[in-house]
């Protein structure tokens, strides 16, 4: 799918062409290990609180 930009009197603007998601990569992978690390952090402390409560 691409864009008409024919109505543009400027080349760059009829030649540019979007990456799409490409540009939102290093977003979505920051987000992501974000949430793994906040995860694995979690898991960590639930294993604490039972520990805890065993003894």
């Amino acid at each position: 799918m691409s864009v008409d930009r024919s109505y543009s009197p400027y080349e760059v603007i009829r030649a540019y062409h979007d990456r799409g998601m490409m540009k939102w990569g290093a977003f979505a992978t920051g987000e992501l290990t974000e949430a793994q690390n906040t995860f694995e952090k979690e898991k960590k402390d639930d294993k604490k609180i039972q520990a805890y409560h065993i003894i």
